[in-house]
């Protein structure tokens, strides 16, 4: 019995040594910093914020198929420094080939039916028309003249009454001699008008389809749009490629930049045009930087609401696409 006594007591002695030895950890051991330390008025001490990306070029060039189509050349090798401009690919354009040729004649064809029509507009049977116009209109003229002399006349008894009944007549067989020859010149004056416009609406759409032809010729014909290097290439000549399938990427490796991710309530640290140092690990080194751009949209998660700061990267050879950085702001 005096056994159990012992080994209960010695029980209860090392639990009450264990709680006192907890005890006196948390009475004496001091409280963890936390990670962004909030300033008091007054407080001068310095709070130290991090925030991490991976480098990336500001200039990426991705060329995809943009449908069903053969590659037919590639110009350019993995690593291969382009100047903007160069070709670095072709697919199968012998469609768009026969597409041009049909846009030139049709063009050549929608100028000659312009010509004929413009030249239409002066033809003898205008002229003609014309001339019957201004004769009839001199005609009647002259008619409403002398119809006007002889009622002068008429009252005082100088011109008989038949004559001034013929005079009557003749206004109104001038009149409509007059409308009928305006009418015929108005009317093939007006159709050759309307096909001078359908001719002109004809090379304006031969033309239209030129440029779409043309187009379609620069999307098979694919160059680089700005200096860099062959980085990857992803088909091979003669392939048959689906849409949207990659070909290769251009990749600017003189304009790297570094995207960071930081709080709604620390994006006030940033400024445009500041130097920001950026420390790379693996190269233990610490490169220049400076802020280009601070988004105006945030990124919603949750309740956290963050912003993009975007970080030019001064020209530097060690840099890669892809390396990890980071960035330490001290305020």
């Amino acid at each position: 019995m005096s056994k159990k006594i012992t080994v209960i007591v010695i029980a209860v002695v090392v639990c009450a040594l264990i709680v006192l030895g907890i005890w006196l950890y948390v009475i004496f051991s001091e409280p963890a910093a936390p990670q962004n330390k909030v300033k008091l008025p007054g407080d001068d001490s310095v709070s130290s914020y991090t925030y991490n990306g991976n480098i990336s070029s500001n200039n990426i060039q991705n060329c995809v198929s943009p449908m069903a189509l053969e590659l037919k050349k590639i110009y350019v090798n993995e690593g291969d420094l382009v100047k903007k401009g160069d070709p670095l690919f072709l697919l199968d354009d012998s469609d768009v080939t026969a597409a041009l040729s049909q846009a030139q004649a049709g063009i050549q064809l929608a100028q000659v039916n312009l010509e004929k029509a413009q030249l239409a507009a002066d033809t003898v049977s205008l002229v003609a028309a014309k001339s019957a116009y201004d004769a009839a209109q001199a005609a009647y003229t002259e008619a409403k003249n002398t119809l006007d002399r002889i009622s002068t006349l008429q009252p005082l008894g100088g011109i008989s009454q038949s004559d001034y009944e013929k005079a009557q007549n003749a206004v109104v067989t001038a009149e409509g001699q007059f409308n009928q020859a305006k009418a015929n010149y108005e009317t093939f004056g007006q159709q050759s008008s309307q096909n001078v416009r359908a001719a002109q609406a004809q090379l304006a759409q031969a033309r239209a389809n030129y440029q779409a032809a043309q187009v379609s010729e620069t999307k098979r014909r694919v160059t680089a749009n700005f200096d860099g290097m062959v980085a990857d290439i992803w088909a091979y000549e003669n392939n048959d490629l689906v849409p949207g399938q990659k070909i290769l990427d251009i990749v600017d490796y003189n304009s790297l930049i570094l995207e960071i991710t930081v709080d709604q309530f620390e994006i006030s640290h940033f400024k445009l045009s500041e130097s920001v140092p950026v420390y790379i690990n693996s190269l233990n080194a610490t490169f220049n930087g400076t802020v280009s751009k601070i988004s105006n949209q945030a990124i919603k998660t949750g309740d956290v609401s963050s912003f993009i700061v975007t970080i030019d990267l001064d020209k530097d050879p060690a840099l890669k696409v892809g390396l990890l950085a980071e960035v330490r702001k001290n305020v």
